[in-house]
């Protein structure tokens, strides 16, 4: 698979290509221009954050997790949860906007909990308890276009790791298939050289039934 840095690499190339074309598309269809601006900067911002901060390599431990510093501890249940590279983390629509929710999920959990606590302790005045995290929740429902383009920015960005990480392992999957040897039948001890070659690779290029020489 691709290291950290390759994936890095990756994610800031893809973003310098893909941040004219959604500005080129956006142009396309006559969207105002400050508003165009404004989309094609957030989706650029948000496929940058997505690969270097919220890559698929966040199912088990690496550099990833180093660079959330003392906020790691958020993601200690998803990599318990989320099994490695697999579908779940390493799809390319669901799962970017699944580690989005799940952190947006997080975080909007610590606030109601602490501005609580903080109510109970006469730190804050009671009638304007869980302002913050409702404010967050309230501004992201208000402005939809700006939702939506974070979301198309954090798919942007996991697919880029994602496509990267099938294709060397499908292409070594069927590089393998193709000029690999097979090994010698032992069970049917016959001079008849059998291959297997399952095709559920080419959707899941992660499967365990990828092709294999008996």
């Amino acid at each position: 698979m691709p290291n950290t840095p390759t994936h890095d690499f990756l994610t800031i190339a893809s973003a310098v290509v893909l941040t004219p074309a959604v500005y080129g598309f956006l142009n396309g269809i006559e969207v105002e221009p400050v508003s165009a601006w404004t989309i094609t900067v957030v989706v650029g911002v948000a496929h940058l954050i997505s690969g270097i901060l919220f890559s698929p390599d966040l199912d088990i431990d690496s550099r990833i997790h180093k660079r959330w510093g003392l906020l790691l501890f958020l993601w200690k249940p998803y990599k318990w949860v989320i099994p490695h590279r697999h579908f779940w983390s390493h799809g390319l629509i669901l799962p970017p906007i699944m580690r989005l929710a799940y952190f947006f999920g997080m975080v909007i959990g610590l606030l109601y909990l602490a501005e609580y606590a903080f109510a109970q302790l006469g730190a804050t005045n009671t009638n304007n308890s869980l302002t913050l995290a409702t404010s967050i929740i309230t501004w992201l429902t208000d402005h939809p276009i700006i939702t939506i383009s974070v979301a198309i920015g954090f798919i942007t960005g996991g697919a880029v790791h994602s496509i990267a990480d099938w294709l060397v392992s499908g292409g070594k999957r069927l590089l393998r298939s193709l000029f690999v040897p097979p090994k010698r039948s032992r069970v049917a001890r016959k001079s008849v050289w059998q291959v297997s070659v399952p095709t559920r690779w080419l959707v899941d290029p992660f499967s365990k039934s990828g092709p294999r020489h008996y």
